[in-house]
C-alpha cells in the first residue's frame, strides 16, 4: 500500500462531492451534477458548491522527522492537513420559494455529513484509496462575521453557507536519505598522548516514538537514566538511540521528555548480543494535541469491583495494520507470516502487539518484520488462524479506583487487554468521555 500523493487534496474534495451526490439526489436535488467543487461566486448552474478556502498543516513541528524505509534508507514523514470548505446552496427556484429551497438543500447536506463522520472507503480514489485513508468530516462552528469575511470578496449577495472541516488528508514526501546503521563505535586517539585505539560494540538500540502521532522522535532533549543514573546515548536518524559499553545483566531504562509521561523499560544485556527495543511515549502535560483529540477515561472492573493498580494494554482496533496471512500459526512458533496494510517501516517494530483472538488473545513482541515474515521474541502461547489482527499496543496502569485516562488522536474503537481477555470501548467524536469496562 502506498502513501497519499500530492493529488490527495483534490481526491478528498471529490470524495466529499460524491458522498453528497449519492445522498442528495434525487431529493432535494434532481441531478448529481448540480453538486460540485466550485467557487460560490461562479456557481453557474450548480445548486450546492464546495469551495476550498483554507488549508492548514496539522502539528507541523511533529511531522518534520524521517522514518525508516529499509536498512539504509529513510523518508521524510508525511504531512497531514486540515481542509476547510465553504458549502453554499444556490436555489434556482422562483424568488418566493428560493429561501425555503436553499434551506432544504443545506439541511440535507448537513444531515449527510453528520451521518458520515468518516468518509466511507468506497468514495476514495487514487492515492487515498491506496492508503486506506481515514477522512474525518465535521461541520465547524464559525461565527457569522467570519463567514461574511470569507464570502464578501465580491459585491454579490450572501447566500446561506456553512463550513465543512476535513481532517486526515496526508501528502507523502519524496525526500529520502541514506543512512548506515552503526554496530561498532570506534575512536582514534593520538598515541603521543599515551592513549590507545578504543573500539566499543553497541550494547543497546532504542527506537523512540511519539505514542500519540506514531512518528519517530529525533533529537529532542529527552533525558535517559539507566538504573537511576543519567545516560546519554548517541542519537541516530529515525528516532534511534544507541548505547555502547553497557554492563551485562538487567537494567532499568527510564525516558523523560517535556510534554510526555516518563516511560520505563527493562533492558537485558547479554554477551555478544545487541538489545533492541522501542518506547512509544504517551502524551503528558504540555503536549500540543490536535483539534480532533479525544479524552477517554476508562474504569476497569471485575465482579463489580474496580481493578486497582493493574497493568492494562490498549490498542486502536481499526484499521488493523497487520494480519496473519497463514492458515494457522501453531502454538510455540516464533515466526509468523503477515499481511501488512502499509509500509513495514512505519510499524512500531520492535514493539508489543495485541494478537486479537476471541477465545485466546495474547500479547506478542515483534522483534523484526522482513518481507512477509515477522519474528517474535518469544513463542506463541496459543494457536491462531488466518486473518487475526495484530494491533500495536501500549501499556497503562489503573489507579486506586481502576481508572485510566487516555488521549486519542481522534475517536477510534479501542481494544483493551487485561488479565488475558479483551473488551472493546467505542468513544464518540466529541468531548471528554467516561467508559466502564467489565472483565
Amino acid at each position: 500500500m502506498g502513501l497519499a500523493d500530492y493529488t490527495a487534496i483534490v481526491e478528498a474534495g471529490n470524495a466529499v462531492v460524491d458522498l453528497l451526490r449519492d445522498n442528495l439526489t434525487p431529493e432535494p436535488l434532481g441531478n448529481r451534477e448540480l453538486i460540485a467543487l466550485c467557487s460560490p461566486h461562479e456557481s453557474e448552474n450548480n445548486q450546492l458548491t464546495l469551495y476550498l478556502y483554507h488549508i492548514e498543516e496539522e502539528n507541523q513541528n511533529m511531522t518534520s522527522g524521517y522514518y525508516q524505509l529499509d536498512q539504509t534508507t529513510q523518508r521524510r514523514a508525511a504531512a497531514q492537513f486540515t481542509l476547510r470548505y465553504l458549502v453554499t446552496a444556490h436555489s434556482k427556484a422562483p424568488v418566493q420559494l428560493r429561501q425555503a429551497d436553499q434551506h432544504r438543500i443545506v439541511g440535507a447536506a448537513i444531515q449527510t455529513l453528520r451521518d458520515n463522520p468518516v468518509v466511507p472507503q468506497r468514495y476514495l480514489a487514487g492515492s487515498l484509496a491506496e492508503e486506506h485513508a481515514q477522512l474525518h468530516l465535521a461541520v465547524e462552528k464559525v461565527p457569522l462575521e467570519q463567514l461574511l469575511k470569507i464570502w464578501n470578496n465580491t459585491s454579490k449577495e450572501y447566500k446561506l453557507s456553512f463550513v465543512l472541516m476535513v481532517t486526515g488528508v496526508t501528502i507523502a514526501s519524496k525526500r529520502k536519505r541514506q543512512v548506515t546503521r552503526i554496530t561498532d563505535f570506534e575512536v582514534s586517539i593520538n598515541p603521543e598522548t599515551h592513549e590507545s585505539l578504543v573500539q566499543r560494540s553497541v550494547s543497546a538500540v532504542l527506537r523512540l516514538r511519539d505514542g500519540f502521532l506514531g512518528t519517530p522522535i529525533e533529537n529532542s532533549g529527552a533525558l535517559f537514566r539507566i538504573d537511576g543514573m543519567p545516560s546519554q546515548p548517541q542519537a541516530k536518524p529515525g528516532g534511534y538511540r544507541v548505547w555502547t559499553g553497557l554492563a551485562e545483566g538487567r537494567h532499568t531504562l527510564s525516558v523523560s521528555m517535556r510534554g510526555f509521561q516518563t516511560e520505563e523499560l527493562t533492558v537485558d544485556i547479554r554477551p555478544g548480543q545487541v538489545w533492541e527495543g522501542s518506547a512509544d511515549l504517551k502524551p503528558g502535560l504540555g503536549y500540543p494535541f490536535g483539534k480532533d483529540a479525544v479524552t477517554v477515561r476508562l474504569t476497569v472492573t471485575r465482579g463489580g469491583q474496580p481493578l486497582a493498580d493493574q497493568p492494562v494494554w490498549l490498542a486502536v482496533a481499526d484499521p488493523a495494520p497487520l494480519k496473519l496471512a497463514q492458515d494457522k500459526a501453531e502454538k510455540g512458533v516464533q515466526t509468523l507470516r503477515l499481511f501488512c496494510r502499509g509500509e513495514v517501516s512505519a510499524l512500531p517494530v520492535p514493539g508489543v502487539f495485541l494478537l486479537e483472538e476471541g477465545k485466546a488473545p495474547e500479547l506478542v513482541t515483534l522483534q523484526a518484520v522482513e518481507g512477509e515474515d515477522g519474528r517474535l521474541t518469544a513463542p506463541l502461547a496459543h494457536a491462531h488462524t488466518r486473518g487475526k489482527a495484530l494491533l500495536p499496543a501500549q501499556q497503562y496502569r489503573t489507579d486506586g479506583q481502576g481508572r485510566i485516562s487516555v488521549m486519542l488522536r481522534e475517536a477510534a474503537r479501542l481494544a483493551v487487554f487485561c488479565n488475558g481477555s479483551i473488551q472493546y470501548a467505542e468513544p464518540g467524536t466529541e468531548g471528554e468521555q467516561t467508559i466502564t469496562l467489565r472483565f
